[in-house]
């Protein structure tokens, strides 16, 4: 454990699989698997009935030393399909454009529609654990854009104490919502039905995210968010009635 505790010092930004090489069943049409983990092309989120799509997935982890690979979460981004109605500015932009843009994952995350980042573990962490590491991304993202203050304090010192009693395995459901950042678990592949944790402050919840992104580096995970959300810019912007 050890080594995987310092492996996960430097889990910012980590490395993916490409998920498009994930293997299919014809009964599971549109289903991702990688690393065993079904990414289904859509889910409801927890305490909502509205769906959402699959707009990122794959393999989060570390590199040790000797180039060795620590394959630590499975990734899944779900967002609302109506996110794209509120980016104007970016309608028609490739994947590289959207991806060399250090604002647009910032403009993503800030759109008020639900977004979903579903994290199921590969390797058994304490929920102390993985809260301390990325708690500690999370803060340094937004004190490094001054966007720290006693609100984010309060939100950070809230998500840890739930993670001191809530620990992996299974998966961990984040929703950014109007409320904040609300968190469920499940020991299996079903969607919980409500939160059990809301953490009041979008901003938090929101930079939360940003660091499973990797906005800071390259991964396959966020190559797949770029080529997916330029799809659905490339659609023609819809016309707002007079």
């Amino acid at each position: 454990m050890e080594h995987i505790q310092s492996g996960l010092a430097a889990l910012k930004p980590g490395f993916a699989e490409n998920p498009t090489l994930a293997s299919r069943t014809p009964a599971e049409a549109g289903v991702l698997r990688v690393e065993g983990v079904k990414l289904s092309p859509t889910l409801l989120a927890p305490g909502s009935e509205k769906e959402l799509m699959l707009i990122g997935g794959g393999v989060r982890g570390v590199r040790l030393p000797h180039g060795v690979e620590l394959k630590v979460t499975v990734l899944a981004i779900y967002a609302e399909v109506e996110i794209v109605d509120h980016l104007p500015l970016y309608h028609g932009h490739s994947a590289e454009q959207l991806l060399i843009d250090d604002q647009f994952l910032e403009a993503f995350l800030e759109v008020p529609v639900n977004i979903v980042a579903r994290v199921t573990f590969l390797l058994p962490l304490s929920g102390p654990e993985y809260a301390s590491k990325s708690g500690d991304n999370t803060e340094s993202d937004l004190k490094a854009v001054n966007k720290w203050g006693e609100a984010e304090e309060t939100a950070l010192k809230q998500y840890r104490e739930y993670f001191r009693t809530n620990c992996p395995p299974g998966s961990i459901y984040f929703t950014l919502s109007k409320s904040g950042l609300e968190i469920s678990q499940a020991l299996d592949s079903s969607v919980p039905k409500e939160p059990k944790c809301v953490v009041k402050g979008r901003a938090f919840g929101a930079s939360l995210v940003g660091t499973m992104l990797s906005i800071k580096g390259m991964s396959k995970v966020r190559a797949m968010f770029g080529e997916k959300m330029s799809s659905l810019l490339q659609q023609e912007a819809p016309t707002k009635c007079a």
